[in-house]
């Protein structure tokens, strides 16, 4: 007689989403002083939408070497290729 396997953990614990309202309609303005957008309730009120930060994408190249063999000392790169990063502000705003 064989067991079935027993199912993965994560599906035993997943359930239906709850019912939720619905959700204010917002209009966003973009403040010609900032050019920033400032966002409005249907009740014509502010609406806060958190702060977020700003990021700034760098690539710098990277060189391989010819190895051995290459006499002279003269070291020639014979692979280019670049190294990306990605820095995240901390809190923005």
């Amino acid at each position: 007689m064989t067991r079935a396997p027993a199912p993965p953990w994560g599906t035993t614990r997943m359930r239906p989403y709850l019912d939720t309202g619905p959700v204010a309609a917002l209009t966003a303005v973009i403040d010609p002083k900032t050019q920033v957008a400032v966002y409005f309730d249907d009740q014509g009120r502010t609406v806060e939408m958190g702060k977020h930060g700003t990021s700034t994408n760098t690539s710098s190249p990277t060189n391989t070497g010819g190895g051995d063999g290459q006499g002279g000392g003269q070291n020639q790169p014979t692979d280019i290729d670049s190294i990306q990063t990605n820095d995240q502000d901390q809190g923005g705003g």
